[in-house]
Order: structure tokens, then C-alpha cells, then sequence
């Protein structure tokens, strides 16, 4: 079982308008040290309700750096992305694209749960197809991913390996030793709505 800790944007920065690399350097501090206190292993989802703009170089100065940790193994946390209004993912787009980064970036319905999970910034797709078989099977192996692959489909075993230890290592999804092969799911929770 993971935790999912909610965290907001708006209350770690103390402001609407979170613009500007120095306005990111002020603010990552203040990010890392909510996302520290959280337990190792736990989903993020990190809320940008109340935020009326963030920048380009916000992201890529307050949050990137953090993200960045994840995908290098100096910090074990997954994150989603949600309530970010138009304006703010535009430049959250930018930032990932040029820096050739990902986030998960999801929806919340009325019950505060997490679902539409998509990723944000270049993801190639045959990356962006196993993502999107693992989401919607929970759970998935490069052995179940092989089985069920169609007929016209040459992917061998190690092929489906290599994407699913490439997302993994992107922190798109989880991967869990069960018995003598690795098993990947979401990192949005143990349902398709994130619950």
C-alpha cells in the first residue's frame, strides 16, 4: 500500500503568482521541505489550485530541480500535477519540452479523486503506449504486456522490459519485484481514479 499525500502550491509558496527563475530559487527550499516530510515511496499530488500564473522559469528553478531528484534515485517520491490552469500548464509544457522532461499531470472530480492521468512533455510513443496499457490494466509485466500484444506486433519480451524500466526510471510508474520478474503500476493508486 503507498501513501498519497496532497500538497498545495499556493500554501508552500504563500502567493498566486509564482513567476521568475529568483522567485523559484526563493520557493525551492520551501517545496523540498514539504516534499521531504513526506514518507519515502508516496505520491505527490501536488495541487496548483489558487495559483493564478506560474512561469516557465519558476518550474523550471522551484520544481524541476526536485523532479529531477526522483529520476536520478536521490529521492524516492512520484508526483501528479493537478488544478493547473491553462496558462500555467502552457508554461509547464514549455519548460518540459525544453528541458525534455516529464510530469504526470491528472484531473480531480468531485470526490477529490485523481483520474485522466496523462503525461506532460515529450514522451515518444512507444513510451506513451505502454504508459497508457499499464493505466489501463493496474497492473502489468513485460510477460503479460507480451501475451497481450497484437498479432501484428513484433515486441519481444525484452523490448516491453526496456519501455517498462525506461518509465519506471521516469517515475511514471512503480515497479515491484514479484517473484522472479518485475511488476509496474500507475503511480496515481491502486484504481484508475486515484483514489
Amino acid at each position: 500500500m503507498t501513501n498519497t499525500v496532497r500538497l498545495n502550491a499556493r500554501n508552500i509558496a504563500g502567493s498566486d503568482y509564482l513567476v521568475g527563475k529568483i522567485g523559484g530559487q526563493r520557493d525551492l527550499p520551501k517545496f523540498m521541505a514539504a516534499v521531504s516530510a513526506t514518507p519515502d515511496a508516496s505520491t505527490i499530488v501536488l495541487d496548483w489550485s489558487g495559483i493564478e500564473h506560474a512561469s516557465a522559469s519558476y518550474f523550471g528553478s522551484a520544481i524541476l530541480p526536485i523532479l529531477r531528484m526522483t529520476t536520478n534515485g536521490d529521492l524516492d517520491r512520484y508526483f501528479i500535477f493537478t488544478n493547473v490552469n491553462q496558462n500555467s500548464l502552457d508554461e509547464l509544457r514549455l519548460v518540459a519540452e525544453f528541458l525534455d522532461f516529464v510530469v504526470l499531470l491528472g484531473d480531480v472530480d468531485r470526490e477529490n479523486s485523481v483520474q485522466n492521468v496523462r503525461v506532460v512533455g515529450k514522451l515518444e510513443s512507444p513510451y506513451s503506449e505502454t504508459f497508457e496499457a499499464i493505466s489501463n490494466a493496474q497492473t502489468a509485466s513485460a510477460t503479460t504486456l507480451h501475451k497481450a500484444q497484437n498479432k501484428n506486433m513484433k515486441i519481444g519480451k525484452t523490448g516491453w522490459a526496456n519501455r517498462l524500466a525506461y518509465l519506471s526510471e521516469l517515475r511514471l510508474v512503480r515497479k515491484q519485484k514479484v517473484g522472479r520478474e518485475f511488476v509496474f503500476q500507475p503511480v496515481f493508486g491502486g484504481d484508475q481514479n486515484g483514489r
